[in-house]
């Protein structure tokens, strides 16, 4: 069907609809997160569907195009984008959106946000909890997602700047083999890195790095371990991970 409507559209992205042949990040996302099937969509036109996005998104964050509403549902984007290893991108949008909750102090977004905060118009309701469920679920693939062939896939979404010389924790999350903890600890040179729970995924426990800079070493256990130049593998967690760079 996705393949039909962009021929018969003519378009190189994933249409949001098949009679309209639109363009819908937003709803394309939920493809990717939570439902994962990355794999059977048509790789080169996802692709540009998030590129074309976020040049859109720039352009309106930036003072590139005129506009008038948007809706905060592009929250679902941040997930989508952590999980197809866009980490600074997913970083833009929630900078973006957490400035742009109204009113400020309630700390929440309504259902239609508009360029001028104090014009009159429509805005939905308040407070909007289908929007901070999209919110809930992209800030959780931060820490750790369940991805299509099996694997635990933790830290994707974490920047050096979140455990710079401090410690992150987060959990008990849920996942499908059972609750998962996380700590991360950060300095120049080395990650300090505590998976706690009983989980043994049938594709292990992928660890990211949060540096940009490739890992020179890693140890699980204290003991030196394969890995690439971002991440490795670990069966099972409890375990303890160290990378150094």
């Amino acid at each position: 069907s996705i393949e039909r409507t962009m021929k018969e559209h003519a378009i190189d992205f994933i249409p949001g609809s098949a009679e309209l042949g639109d363009f819908d990040a937003t709803s394309t996302a939920i493809g990717v997160s939570p439902l994962g099937l990355t794999s059977i969509l048509p790789g080169a036109a996802l692709d540009h569907t998030f590129a074309k996005y976020l040049q859109e998104f720039r352009a309106r964050r930036d003072g590139g195009k005129e506009w008038e509403d948007y809706t905060p549902y592009e929250m679902r984007i941040i997930g989508a984008l952590v999980r197809r290893g866009e980490r600074d991108a997913a970083h833009e949008l929630l900078d973006y959106f957490m400035k742009d909750r109204r009113p400020a102090g309630w700390r929440h977004w309504a259902e239609v946000v508009g360029r001028d905060p104090r014009k009159p118009r429509f805005i939905g309701d308040m407070p909007h909890s289908w929007i901070a469920s999209d919110f809930i679920r992209s800030v959780l693939d931060f820490f750790a997602f369940e991805r299509e062939d099996g694997a635990l896939v933790v830290g994707a979404g974490i920047p050096a700047r979140w455990i710079a010389g401090t410690t992150l924790h987060v959990g008990p999350l849920p996942t499908a083999g059972g609750a998962f903890e996380l700590s991360m600890r950060g300095e120049p040179k080395r990650v300090w890195i505590d998976l706690g729970g009983h989980v043994r995924p049938a594709g292990g426990v992928v660890v990211r790095s949060p540096y940009e800079m490739p890992i020179r070493e890693a140890t699980v256990n204290g003991r030196q371990v394969e890995h690439t130049a971002l991440e490795i593998t670990v069966k099972a967690a409890p375990a303890k991970v160290v990378f150094k760079y």
